[in-house]
C-alpha cells in the first residue's frame, strides 16, 4: 500500500476536493468489476454500485446515503460508464428505495472480496497490536497501522471508536506487563528510592530529573567529570543491577513520557504508570550517559593526540641535522695538534655515525608529546578505569586498565620493572622499557588510552550499559538463529551460499575491465606513468530547444512564497492529515502542523514563529515541535510527498529510478554543543544532516551524522531503510566509500559508485597469480586473497542479514568494521572482496565516459539539493536541538520534505508542445533553482478557499504583507521581519 493511500483508511465520506489522480486511483474499474455493474438495471444503479466500489476500495469501510458526492467524482463515474452524470448531490437523493443502499454495499464487498471482521478475526487483530505497541505508542499511529491491517486482510473497517478501545487495552497492559516484571526484578526499597531520587533537588535548584536527562554542553573536563558524576549516581541507586530484559524500546518510550512532564507533576502520575516511567527513566538514563560519555573520551583523546601533534613539525628538519654536524666539524678541526692520521680516522668514523644516524619519525616525536602530555587527563583514566568494561576473553586494553587501576589505588606512579606490555604494540616497548620508570609509567597510560579507543571502536572492547557500544556480537544473529534461518536470508539477499559462485562473475568483469583499461592506455585515452592520469570530461552542449523549455518553465513558475508551497503540496497530499492521524478538525490544528515543520526546518525560534502567526502562541508551537517529532511524524509525511512527485509521468523524464546519490551538508550550530565538530571549509562548529536524493528528485531519507566521521555506513542505512524505492546504485564521495563498505553494499543488494579524491592515485586489484598488463603495471596489484574471501564468505551474508532485516544498523556494522578493526578476519575478507568491487567500478569509470557524466549528473543533483536547503536554513541550529539526537532528527526530517520540488510539478504543463520537449530534454531541464522562492512566513489570515480543502473548505492564506503595513505594525510595537526571496540578510520591519 502506497502511503498516501492510507490516509483515506477509514474515511465516513468522500473528501470535498478530490484530484483527478485519486479518482483514477480508485474510481477506475477492470474486467470483473465492470461485469458487476452493467449487470445492474437503470443507469442510476450502474452509477451507485460503482460509487460504492470505488470508496470501499479507497477507504475500506462503505459509503453511507447521506454524503455529499463532489460533481467532479459524478462526472468522473460517467465517463468512465459512459453514462451521463447525474445532478444530485448524494445517494439519497438518487435511490428510490432504502433497501437498494444496503444491496449495492454487499455486492461492492462481493466484487472486491470484502467482509465483517469476524471474533477470530477480531483476536488476530488484538494480538497484532500486542506487538505493535511495542514498537510504538501513539494511539493515533497505531489507529492507522490497525485500518492498515484491516484493508490488507481485506475486512471492513469498524469505527473508530471500536479500534481505539482495542489501542487502549493493548496500552494498558503492555504498561501492566512491565511493571509487573519490574516489580519482579526490582525490591520495594530500591523503587521507593527510585521514586524520591527523580523528584530531589540539587545544590544549583533543578531537579535530578531534569540534571540526568541534560546533554552535556562540551567535551571539557568538567563536563566529562559531570557525565561520570550522573553515572555514579545511577551506580549508587543500582540502576545497573535491573531491568536487563526490557527492550530499549520500550526504555526509550517511557523515559521520554516522563521528562515530557514537568518533575512537579510526577507525583501526581497513578501505579504503576509511575513506577514503570521512573524505573525506564533511569536505565534510559544510564544507557545515554554512558554513550556519551564514551564519545566524549574518544573525543578527548583525539584532542590529546592533534595537541601533541601540532608541537611536531610536518617534516624532519634536515636544517638542524646539518648544523648539528657542521659543529662536530669544526670542534674537530680546531684541534690543530692532531695527527693527520688519526684526524683522517676521525673524520671517517664521524661519516659513519652520521650515515647510520637516523632522525626520528614524525610519529615517534608525537609518541613523545603524548607521554609528556598525560598528566592532564590521568584522571579521566582514573575514572573509566572503575568501568565495567567487557571483552570476548583476554584483552591487553582491559588488562593493564586494570593494573593500572591498582597502582592508582596505591598512589605509584612508577612502573615496576616486570611489567613490559608487549601486547600493546611494539611501538611503545622502548618508552614502556626505559629506565626512567615514572616515564614509563605515563607511557602505559597512553598506550591503554590508545588501545582502549581502538578496542571500543572496533567492538572488541565495550559496556553492556550501553545503547552505541556494546559488543560486536551483538551486530550479527545469534548462531542458533543463523543456522535455522540462514538459507530464508541467503534466499532473501539473492545470494549463493558459495562464494565461488558469486565470484565467478565478479573476477570475470574484472579481467575484462583491467584488459578495458590497458587497451585504454595502449590508445592513449589514459596515460599512465607511475600513475594513472584521466582526462576531464568536457563540458556538454546545449540544445536550444533546452534554452527555450527552460526559459517557459521558469516564467511558468515564477515567484512563490515557502508557505504557498507548503499550502499547495498538502492540498495535493494531505501529508497534514498523515501527520495528525486523520482529517484535520480545525484551523488552528492544521496551522500547528505547519508550525511544527516550519520551526523545524528553518532557522526561526517558537517566538520568531509565534510572530508570523498570531492565532498561535509560542507556547503552542514548542508543544508543535515536540509532537512533530515524535514516532517520524515528519519522515512519513516526506515518504508521502515523495510518492506523489514520483508518480508524476514527467518526473520519469528526469532520471534513472534506481539511481541515487548521496552526501552531507554540515549546518552551522554554537560551540557548547558537545558533538559539534569544526567544519574544514567554513571554520564553523557545525553539525552534519546526511539526505539521499533520487535522480529523479526527491530526499528519500536522511538523518543527522557527526562531521569528520566516515560516512559509509550511514550511506548505505538510508539506502536499505527506503523499501518503497528501489536503488541498485548510490553515487558517494570519498567519504562515503571504504572498500569494506563496497562489498558490504555488494551484499545488500546495490552497488556503491565513489566519486574518489586524489583518482590518479587509486589503484586496480586483481588475484594473486593474476598476469597485470604491462601498460598499468606501475597502478595494478595481483594481490587479492580469493581463498580468504571463500573462507569467511558466511560470516560477510551473515553480517549483512542482520543489518537487512534491522537486527543491527549499517552504521554501527561499519562502525566496527573500519580501519580500527585492521587485522580482524572477517574484515580483512570484506576489504578484499571490495578491491575486487572497487576494480570493477573504477574500469568502467576509466573508460565509459556516459558512465562518468551519469554519476556527476546524480551528484550534482544532490548538491543542488543541498544548496535549497542552506537557503531556506539561513542560520544555526540551536543547541537545544543540536545537542539531542531526536531534536536533529527532525530538523533533518523538515528539510527532507520535497514540497518545493513538488510544487514545481503541480505548475508544469500538462499539455501542449512544451510538454513534448519536456519529455524529451526533461533531465536537462528540471528546474532546481530557489532564487524566485521566498521565505515570507507571514501566515497572514485564515480564508475560505474552493481551491484547497485542507480542512473541508477553509485553508491557510499566505499573503505577501507589503512594506509598508509591516512598517506600520512595527511602529505600533510589533517586532516583525521580513526575507527577501531567499538572501540570508534580515530587513527588519
Amino acid at each position: 500500500m502506497q502511503g498516501w493511500h492510507t490516509t483515506f483508511l477509514g474515511m465516513r465520506g468522500l473528501p470535498r476536493d478530490i484530484s483527478d489522480f485519486e479518482m483514477k486511483a480508485f474510481f477506475t474499474f477492470d474486467g470483473a468489476e465492470r461485469d458487476a455493474i452493467n449487470a445492474r438495471r437503470g443507469d442510476s444503479h450502474k452509477l451507485g454500485l460503482a460509487l460504492h466500489i470505488g470508496f470501499l476500495r479507497m477507504s475500506g469501510r462503505l459509503l453511507g446515503a447521506f454524503r455529499v458526492i463532489p460533481v467532479a467524482l459524478w462526472r468522473h463515474l460517467g465517463n468512465e460508464l459512459g453514462i451521463a452524470a447525474p445532478e444530485v448531490a448524494s445517494l439519497r437523493a438518487m435511490y428510490e428505495r432504502g433497501r437498494t443502499l444496503f444491496d449495492h454495499q454487499q455486492v461492492a464487498c462481493t466484487v472486491l472480496g470484502f467482509q465483517w471482521m469476524s471474533e477470530h478475526q477480531r483476536r488476530s487483530l488484538v494480538r497484532e497490536l500486542r506487538d505493535e505497541v511495542a514498537r510504538c505508542a501513539d494511539r493515533d499511529q497505531l489507529l492507522v497501522r490497525a485500518r492498515q491491517w484491516l484493508y490488507k486482510n481485506k475486512l471492513v473497517i469498524v469505527h473508530e471508536r471500536a479500534i481505539r478501545t482495542l489501542i487502549a487495552a493493548a496500552l494498558a497492559q503492555l504498561e501492566v506487563e512491565t511493571g509487573t516484571a519490574i516489580a519482579a526484578s526490582v525490591d520495594p526499597a530500591t523503587l521507593d528510592r527510585w521514586r524520591a531520587s527523580v523528584s530531589e533537588l540539587r545544590p544549583d535548584g533543578q531537579t535530578q530529573q531534569s540534571w540526568l536527562w541534560a546533554a552535556p554542553a562540551k567535551h571539557s573536563t568538567r563536563q566529562i567529570s559531570e557525565v561520570l558524576e550522573r553515572i555514579d549516581l545511577l551506580y549508587t541507586l543500582d540502576v545497573h543491577k535491573h531491568l536487563a530484559d526490557i527492550p530499549d524500546l520500550i526504555l526509550r518510550r517511557y523515559a521520554r513520557r516522563l521528562v515530557s512532564r514537568p518533575p512537579s507533576a510526577g507525583a501526581k502520575i497513578k501505579e504503576p504508570a509511575r513506577t514503570v516511567e521512573v524505573a525506564c527513566f533511569l536505565r534510559y538514563c544510564l544507557f545515554t550517559t554512558t554513550d556519551q560519555l564514551i564519545l566524549m573520551v574518544q573525543r578527548r583523546i583525539a584532542d590529546l593526540w592533534r595537541q601533541a601533534a601540532a608541537d611536531v613539525p610536518a617534516t624532519v628538519n634536515w636544517a638542524a641535522m646539518y648544523k648539528t654536524l657542521l659543529g662536530e666539524l669544526v670542534a674537530l678541526s680546531a684541534q690543530g695538534a692532531v695527527p693527520d692520521a688519526e684526524l683522517r680516522a676521525r673524520l671517517e668514523a664521524l661519516i659513519t655515525e652520521t650515515q647510520k644516524r637516523k632522525p626520528p619519525s614524525r610519529a615517534s616525536l608525537v609518541r613523545e608529546g603524548l607521554i609528556d602530555g598525560i598528566r592532564p587527563v590521568r584522571s579521566l583514566l582514573v575514572a573509566i578505569a572503575k568501568l565495567p568494561w567487557q571483552a570476548t576473553g583476554e584483552h591487553p586494553a582491559i588488562e593493564y586498565l586494570a593494573k593500572l587501576q591498582a597502582l592508582y589505588l596505591k598512589g605509584s606512579r612508577k612502573l615496576p620493572v616486570e611489567v613490559v606490555a608487549p601486547s600493546l604494540g611494539m611501538i611503545w616497548q622502548v618508552s614502556i622499557s626505559s629506565p626512567d620508570r615514572e616515564r614509563a609509567f605515563q607511557a602505559l597510560e597512553v598506550a591503554t588510552l590508545f588501545a582502549l579507543r581502538r578496542a571500543v571502536r572496533n567492538g572488541s572492547v565495550w559496556i553492556e550499559h550501553s545503547l552505541s557500544f556494546r559488543g560486536r556480537a551483538r551486530l550479527f544473529f545469534t548462531d542458533e538463529r543463523w543456522q535455522a534461518e540462514s538459507k530464508k536470508h541467503y534466499a532473501r539477499l539473492s545470494l549463493p551460499s558459495k562464494a565461488a559462485t558469486f565470484l565467478k562473475p565478479l573476477l570475470a568483469r574484472v579481467t575484462a575491465g583491467v584488459d578495458a583499461v590497458a587497451a585504454a592506455a595502449r590508445s592513449g585515452v589514459l596515460r599512465v606513468d607511475d600513475e594513472l592520469h584521466l582526462s576531464p570530461l568536457p563540458a556538454e552542449d546545449e540544445d536550444p530547444e533546452v534554452t527555450k523549455l527552460r526559459a517557459a518553465l521558469d516564467h511558468r513558475i515564477g515567484e512563490v512564497q515557502l508557505p504557498e508551497v507548503i499550502l499547495a503540496v498538502d492540498a495535493q497530499v494531505r501529508f497534514s492529515w498523515i501527520m495528525l492521524g486523520r482529517e484535520p478538525r480545525s484551523t488552528d490544528e492544521l496551522l500547528m502542523v505547519y508550525a511544527g515543520i516550519m520551526a523545524h526546518g528553518t532557522s526561526l525560534t517558537a517566538v520568531e514563529c509565534a510572530r508570523m502567526i498570531p492565532q498561535l502562541s509560542a507556547t503552542s508551537i514548542r508543544q508543535a515541535m515536540r509532537w512533530a517529532r515524535d514516532e517520524r511524524r515528519l519522515s512519513q509525511a516526506c515518504q508521502a510527498v515523495l510518492e506523489f512527485m514520483q508518480r508524476h509521468p514527467i518526473a520519469a523524464t528526469w532520471g534513472r529510478s534506481d539511481l541515487a546519490s548521496s552526501d552531507m551538508m554540515s549546518m552551522e550550530t554554537t560551540k557548547r554543543v558537545w558533538q559539534a565538530r569544526l567544519d574544514p571549509r567554513r571554520n564553523t562548529p557545525s553539525i552534519g544532516i546526511y539526505s539521499h536524493v533520487k535522480d529523479r528528485w526527491g530526499i528519500f531519507h536522511a538523518q543527522p551524522f557527526v562531521l569528520n566521521e566516515r560516512q559509509a555506513g550511514v550511506a548505505i542505512e538510508g539506502v536499505i531503510r527506503q523499501e518503497k524505492l528501489e536503488t541498485s546504485q548510490l553515487a558517494v564521495d570519498t567519504h562515503g566509500y571504504t572498500d569494506f563498505a563496497m562489498s558490504h553494499a555488494r551484499l545488500l543488494g546495490f552497488d556503491l559508485c565513489p566519486r574518489l579524491k586524489e583518482l590518479k592515485q587509486r589503484h586496480l586489484f586483481v588475484p594473486r597469480g593474476t598476469k597485470v598488463p604491462a601498460e598499468i603495471a606501475a597502478v595494478c596489484e595481483a594481490n587479492v586473497d580469493v581463498a580468504l574471501i571463500e573462507k569467511h564468505w558466511d560470516s560477510l551474508v551473515h553480517l549483512a542479514a542482520s543489518v537487512m532485516s534491522g537486527h543491527a544498523s549499517a552504521v554501527a556494522a561499519l562502525a566496527r568494521f573500519g580501519s580500527a578493526a585492521q587485522g580482524d578476519p572477517i574484515y580483512e575478507a570484506g576489504v578484499q572482496l571490495g578491491r575486487l568491487l572497487r576494480t570493477a567500478f573504477l574500469a568502467d569509470y576509466f573508460v565509459k565516459d556516459a558512465f562518468r557524466n551519469e554519476l556527476r549528473r546524480v551528484l550534482n543533483r544532490g548538491e543542488a539539493v543541498n544548496a535549497l536547503k542552506r537557503a531556506i536554513y539561513t542560520g544555526r541550529i540551536s543547541p537545544a536541538q543540536a545537542k539531542r539526537v531526536d531534536e536533529m532528527q527532525a530538523v533533518a526530517d523538515a528539510l527532507a520534505d520535497s514540497f518545493v520540488r513538488s510544487l514545481l510539478i503541480l505548475r508544469q504543463p500538462k499539455n501542449g508542445h512544451v510538454h513534448d520537449v519536456a519529455a524529451i530534454f526533461g533531465r536537462h531541464v528540471v528546474q532546481h533553482r530557489h532564487e524566485k522562492i521566498g521565505l515570507c512566513i507571514a501566515l497572514w489570515r485564515l480564508t475560505q478557499s474552493a481551491a484547497a480543502g485542507c480542512v473541508g473548505r477553509a485553508v491557510v492564506a499566505v499573503q505577501k504583507a507589503p512594506l509598508g503595513l509591516l512598517e506600520r505594525l512595527a511602529r505600533q510595537g510589533l517586532r516583525l521581519y521580513r526575507l527577501a526571496p531567499l538572501r540570508s540578510d534580515f530587513l527588519h520591519a
